[in-house]
């Protein structure tokens, strides 16, 4: 009998995921060793350049001589959520290359394999797929302008621009910072950061061509919380947008805005959106908050909504994490409340464990009621 296609994805990309963590993670392991033996003390010229700095987990392997750095992260993941049966994935297995060419260049992989592993319930959006997450050229001219060439995450408030795992307090992720636009763009970008009255002002100005320079053809799914069932995609067809990011009280608060003008694939409509964003940081509590609001020229409803978000630092490493979140979607026709409690724990730098729940009213097809736990590693 013929097997499925999505069963000979997923055979393809569990091995892929298999073969290439142990490769990556028996290269870490043994590459000191291999360079040393190999004369790496500076007694070869070639083999020296070859000599990795002492590693640390969440850091990647580098080597200075040649300006080079490998890393990623990945993540197991279990839900038990409203509609759903009980899932286990491993969501994000990402692998990074970072490489400097010359003082002012650098290049920038990310190359991801989403749900290579999983026991998938009655869900139908997270099929498992090989993505190029990023892939892009920096050209560092000074601190004020600075350019990329590629696919880049879109820098829209805080979360899209880091958004793995281990980097962000809960596992789910509020509507308000996926369903309204595209995650990834393809084409040039220029940043920079000026003193603004003795703080620093960061700023973003981009423009996409994905009609035209579509790099690596994945889909940006609208909403991208475990056991949604809309299986929604935002890619832009053309955009041009920008954010800037105030800092304030020695980087303590943190102010943002964002405006983005654009076309989406499908349906091929315009929009426009704004947000907003804030973050402040103190010794005893942290608060971070992201809102959008997008019109559009077809005749669905105007999207908008956001959420607020607490973390309290309890005892050696573990956070208690509250958040409240409302967004109107177009794509149902609905308003839904989300409602957040979470735990993190940070054992040691570059491994997160995470366990939360979520309830809250007409948010079934987008982020249902339940349980969600993960333990998620920097390497």
């Amino acid at each position: 009998m013929p097997m499925p296609t999505q069963s000979l994805m997923n055979r393809f990309l569990c091995r892929l995921f298999r073969h290439g963590a142990a490769a990556l993670l028996l290269g870490m392991a043994c590459a000191p060793a291999a360079m040393a033996a190999d004369g790496g003390d500076g007694g070869d010229g070639a083999n020296s350049r070859w000599q990795p700095a002492p590693y640390s987990l969440g850091q990647g392997l580098y080597y200075p001589a040649i300006g080079l750095r490998l890393g990623g992260y990945t993540d197991f993941n279990f839900y038990d959520v409203q509609g759903n049966k009980s899932s286990y994935d491993v969501h994000d297995f990402s692998l990074f290359l970072t490489q400097d060419i010359g003082t002012q260049w650098q290049l920038f992989a990310e190359v991801e394999a989403a749900n290579p592993v999983n026991n998938r319930g009655n869900t139908d959006v997270d099929n498992a797929e090989l993505d190029i997450e990023r892939l892009y050229v920096d050209y560092h001219a000074n601190q004020y302008v600075n350019f990329r060439f590629g696919k880049f995450l879109t820098p829209v408030g805080s979360w899209n621009l880091v958004h793995a795992d281990p980097l962000t307090w809960t596992i789910s992720r509020p509507l308000s910072t996926s369903a309204a636009f595209a995650l990834h763009a393809n084409g040039a970008m220029m940043f920079g950061t000026f003193p603004v009255h003795g703080n620093d002002l960061d700023y973003w100005v981009f423009a996409d061509d994905t009609k035209n320079l579509d790099i690596g053809d994945d889909q940006n799914n609208v909403y991208t919380n475990f056991g949604a069932t809309e299986a929604l995609h935002n890619n832009f067809r053309q955009a041009l947008g920008g954010r800037v990011l105030y800092h304030l009280f020695g980087d303590s608060l943190s102010i943002g805005a964002s405006a983005v003008d654009y076309e989406l694939e499908s349906p091929r409509d315009k929009y426009f959106l704004s947000g907003l964003d804030v973050s402040w940081n103190t010794r005893y509590i942290g608060f971070t908050g992201e809102a959008i609001y997008r019109s559009g020229t077809d005749n669905r409803p105007d999207e908008l909504g956001g959420f607020v978000q607490t973390q309290i630092p309890l005892w050696r490493g573990f956070y208690f994490i509250e958040r409240y979140e409302r967004y109107r979607s177009s794509t149902p026709e609905q308003t839904s409340t989300i409602r957040t409690t979470a735990i993190n724990f940070k054992p040691v730098e570059g491994i997160v464990l995470k366990l939360e729940y979520r309830d809250g009213t007409d948010n079934l097809s987008l982020a249902p009621d339940g349980w969600l736990a993960s333990a998620a590693i920097l390497f």
